[in-house]
Order: structure tokens, then C-alpha cells, then sequence
């Protein structure tokens, strides 16, 4: 059994790393992937382990490594995100959405066992919709207005579900909510990014303050988004298509400046909250229901792991 994961970033290579350990293949998907990066995150000597350099544009080679390699799931990360897709939204859109096309077709050309595709929190918008008191439910998508990014998730998301009514394609569907962890040098400049550079500068002795400026919002950690998406690749019989993974926690700036201080003793993070609307969090009665899914790294937990994960890299 071989998994194809599109996008060495930190989803796609937390995700490698849980599925290895459990003695699955995989095959990792990226124009440009970062050696010592995967390496670090999912370590050495993996003999089922393959990285396929390629852009998810690129119909023929995908449909060539999915032949080649034996694929019989695929794990969809790869996306344009953040600034860069503000920045050349043409661009984010072939990938965004015509990649995921792409991986969708050849999930159908091939009658794959599954494909997940990752989508994002950012679908919900920010404020278009009625803003309920309660966590946000996987019906309540509006039209974003926030993002590029949001946008195109949402295009995708459609033709997805599209192709899993109309043409019988086994997809699966995750939104996470921003997401922390480990993260490579070409890492998007997200919410996500900022704590993990915080955590960086923290270890690395920053003299002088080190500014953490967040709003009020619901973060996970990516060990558990990664146990979500592995076993979203397996569950059997889906009573949804679509599944929300958070953490269940809001959290501040000042939450998570706290959190860096206690696992780094010495570090001093100055939190900057960022005016934002009414934060809300998002519901997982599903992923519990069908993929076994419980948060397990509440947030000071998480950033004490991804502070001794850093230590150990030197």
C-alpha cells in the first residue's frame, strides 16, 4: 500500500511521518522539496519512502508516478496560501484548483481506494455569513471574502464533491484550522508560521523581546491534524465527506507567548493582538464520530513538544 502526498510543507510532511510509522508507503509530491527539512521531520532510513520532485499541474506525471510507484490513496496538501496567493491569485488558482482537479482525475482514472484533499478553516469566510455562538458546523460555508486562498479552497471543495456524487471518486474532505508545528524555510507567512518562528527565535537566544502578534483564534497542533488526515486515508465506511480538525481551544497572543516562555525558560515574548472579528471554534463531532478524532496536544503541550522537537535539531 503506497501513499501519494502532494506538498512537502509542514502538513504534507507531519502526515509522511505518521503513515510511515505505521508501515505505510509513501510517495511525497513537490516542485521543490527541502531534504534536510523531510529529513528532519521524518527521519532516516525509511526504506518505503520515496520523494518525486513535480508540480501538481502536471497531469502526465502525476498519472506516471501514481503507475510507477503502485499509489493506491492519495493525501492532497499541496496548495498557494498566505501572501503569495494575494500576491498572483492566477497562479494560486491553477494550483489550488486545477491541481486538485487534476488529483481528482487521476483518483478517478485509476479507481483509488480514496483521496483526501485538504482544504482550510478559511472556507467559513470572515463575517459574511451569520456568525452563530456556538462552533462552526462543515454546512455553514459562505462565500469567502477574506483570501485568495479561502476562495480557491472552496472552488476545489465544490468540484470535489462534484466528482464524489456524480462520478463515484472515494474522496474525503478535511479543513483544519490554522495550523503549528515544525516548519521549513519556505513556509507561508501564516499565523502558523509566526508561532513557529517565535518558538525558533526563543531557542535561538533572541536578545531583546521576541513580538508574537496573533489574534484571537483557534490553533492545532500538526501531530494532530496529521492523525486526522491518516485516518481519514483509512476510515471504512464515512458517514460524512467532510470533516472540521481543530483543537478545540481559543487561544490569544498572550496565550501563546505564555506557552513559549514556559517551555523555553528565559525567552521573552512581547503578544500583540491583532483586531480580528468574533473568533469561533470549529465543530468536531465528526471527525470524533468517524475518524476516531480527539485533540491530543492542547497548546502548551503542543509548543513544548515543537520547543524540544527544535532543541533536538539543534
Amino acid at each position: 500500500m503506497t501513499i501519494l502526498i502532494t506538498g512537502a510543507g509542514l502538513i504534507g510532511t507531519h502526515t509522511a511521518r505518521a503513515l510511515l510509522d505505521q508501515g505505510t508507503g509513501v510517495v511525497l509530491y513537490d516542485p521543490d522539496p527541502g531534504p534536510s527539512y523531510i529529513e528532519g521531520v521524518v527521519g532516516l532510513d525509511r526504506k518505503i519512502f520515496y520523494i518525486e520532485r513535480g508540480d501538481v499541474r502536471d497531469f502526465p506525471r502525476l498519472m506516471d508516478i501514481v503507475l510507477r510507484r503502485g499509489v493506491t490513496r492519495i493525501l492532497h496538501t499541496a496548495a498557494i496560501a498566505g501572501p503569495e496567493a494575494a500576491e498572483n491569485p492566477g497562479l494560486a488558482f491553477q494550483v489550488n484548483v486545477a491541481g486538485a482537479l487534476n488529483l481528482i482525475e487521476v483518483a478517478r482514472i485509476r479507481s483509488l481506494a480514496r483521496i483526501v484533499l485538504v482544504s482550510s478553516s478559511d472556507v467559513y469566510g470572515d463575517g459574511d455569513q451569520p456568525a452563530g455562538d456556538g462552533p462552526i458546523v462543515e454546512h455553514e460555508v459562505g462565500w469567502p471574502s477574506s483570501s485568495f486562498d479561502g476562495a480557491f479552497k472552496a472552488m476545489a471543495e465544490i468540484q470535489a464533491l462534484a466528482y464524489q456524487r456524480l462520478a463515484s471518486v472515494n474522496l474525503l474532505i478535511c479543513r483544519p484550522c490554522p495550523t503549528y508545528g515544525r516548519d521549513g524555510e519556505t513556509a507561508a507567512a501564516t499565523a502558523g508560521h509566526a508561532v513557529s518562528e517565535a518558538v525558533h527565535r526563543a531557542l535561538d537566544g533572541s536578545t531583546g523581546d521576541i513580538e508574537l502578534a496573533l489574534p484571537t483564534m483557534e490553533l492545532v497542533y500538526v501531530k494532530d491534524v496529521a492523525f486526522a488526515l491518516r485516518e481519514a486515508l483509512f476510515v471504512e465506511k464515512p458517514a460524512s465527506r467532510v470533516y472540521n480538525v481543530g483543537s478545540g481551544e481559543l487561544v490569544s497572543a498572550t496565550d501563546v507567548a505564555a506557552a513559549i516562555a514556559a517551555a523555553v525558560p528565559g525567552a521573552r515574548v512581547t503578544a500583540q493582538a491583532i483586531p480580528a472579528g468574533p473568533a469561533r471554534l470549529l465543530e468536531t463531532t465528526a471527525a470524533h464520530r468517524d475518524l476516531g478524532y480527539e485533540p491530543r496536544w492542547p497548546l502548551a503541550r503542543g509548543i513544548a513538544d515543537l520547543a524540544a522537537d527544535l532543541q533536538k535539531l539543534g
